[in-house]
C-alpha cells in the first residue's frame, strides 16, 4: 500500500511538472530521427577483454523550447545492440552424465574464446539543451536516459576445445573417442544462447550542429555518448562457461560468460553499457503557445 502511494505521488508530481514545463515553454517541437552506434560493456570479472560492435536505432522526440537558448528534451527510442568479449584460455569442469547415464566429471579447456551480445533497447530519454544563434549552430545536450534491455542472446566460437572425462566408478580418464565428446576440438561454433539483462541507467552527453530550415523546421548532425551507471548482470548462475551433452556428445553447450561462473564467482561479476556514435534528426511541428509572452 505504501509502494503504491509512493508511486501515485511521484506519478502525480511529475505530471504537475510536465504541466508547467508545458505552459512555459515557447515552442513545443517534435523530431524523428536515426542514430548509428558501437557498443560495449565495461566488465569485471575474468572476461575482461571488450570489444566495441556496431548497431543502429530510431528515436521521436518531443522538445519543449524554453528560452531563445535552452529546452528540454524526451521522446522514446528503440535500437538494437551488439557487445563482444573474449579470452585467451579458459578451464573448467562440470560433474555430468554421459549418454548411457554414467556419473562423470567433464574437464574441458577453451583457447581463443571470443563470444557476442546481442539485444534490443527501447530508451527513454531526459535532457537539457543549449544551442547558440544563427542559422547554423552549435547545441550541447545533457542528461539521462532509461533503457529497457530486451530479448538478450548470445553467440560464441572457439579456436580449439580439449576435453575429457574422470569416471570415478572405474577410476580412469578417458581422452578418447571424439564422438564421445572426449578429444581435441578445432574451429567450433557453439549454438546461440539466451541471457538476461537488467534494465541500464545511462549519463548521456551528446554535441552538434543545428541547422534551421524553411516553416520552422531544422535539421540535426550530432555525436552522442550514453555510459552506464548501473550494473545490468541479471542472470542465473551456471557451472562453468561449457556444459557437456549426453543426448548429442559432440554439440558442446555454451552457457556464456554472463551465466557462467568462475571458481567460486562469476565470471562476469559487474557490467555496464556504454554506447556512442552519431546521431541525425530531422525536427519539425512547431507549436506556437497558446497564450501570448
Amino acid at each position: 500500500m505504501k509502494n503504491f502511494k509512493m508511486k501515485s505521488s511521484v506519478l502525480v508530481g511529475s505530471l504537475f511538472l510536465l504541466t508547467g514545463i508545458i505552459s512555459k515553454a515557447q515552442e513545443i517541437n517534435f523530431s524523428l530521427g536515426t542514430q548509428f552506434h558501437f557498443s560495449t560493456f565495461d566488465i569485471e570479472g575474468a572476461l575482461s577483454d571488450t570489444d566495441i560492435e556496431p548497431g543502429a536505432g530510431l528515436e521521436l522526440g518531443i522538445q519543449f523550447k524554453l528560452s531563445e537558448h535552452w529546452s528540454l528534451n524526451s521522446g522514446v527510442g528503440y535500437a538494437f545492440h551488439q557487445a563482444r568479449n573474449s579470452s585467451n584460455l579458459l578451464k573448467g569442469s562440470q560433474t555430468t552424465v554421459d549418454s548411457e547415464g554414467e556419473d562423470f566429471t567433464f574437464n574441458y579447456q577453451i583457447s581463443g574464446y571470443s563470444e557476442t551480445q546481442k539485444f534490443n533497447n527501447v530508451s527513454i530519454p531526459l535532457n537539457v539543451q543549449y544551442e547558440g544563434s544563427g542559422v547554423t549552430r552549435l547545441y550541447v545536450k545533457a542528461g539521462a536516459s532509461y533503457n529497457l534491455l530486451s530479448n538478450a542472446r548470445q553467440e560464441s566460437r572457439a579456436s580449439s576445445l580439449t576435453t575429457s572425462g574422470y569416471f570415478p566408478r572405474f577410476n580412469g580418464t578417458l581422452t578418447a573417442p571424439a564422438f564421445a565428446g572426449f578429444g581435441t576440438y578445432n574451429d567450433i561454433q557453439f549454438s546461440e544462447q539466451d541471457f538476461e539483462l537488467s534494465n541500464s541507467v545511462n549519463a548521456t552527453f551528446e554535441i552538434g550542429i543545428k541547422q534551421l530550415l524553411a516553416h520552422n523546421s531544422a535539421m540535426y548532425f550530432g555525436a552522442f555518448l550514453d555510459y552506464g551507471l548501473n550494473d545490468v548482470v541479471d542472470s542465473p548462475v551456471i557451472d562453468g562457461t561449457l556444459s557437456f551433452n549426453p543426448t548429442s556428445p559432440t554439440d558442446f553447450v555454451s552457457n556464456g560468460s554472463f551465466n557462467a561462473s568462475n571458481g567460486n564467482s562469476r565470471q562476469v561479476e559487474e557490467a555496464k553499457l556504454i554506447f556512442g556514435g552519431i546521431k541525425i534528426r530531422y525536427q519539425f511541428g512547431t507549436k506556437a503557445p497558446s497564450s501570448k509572452q
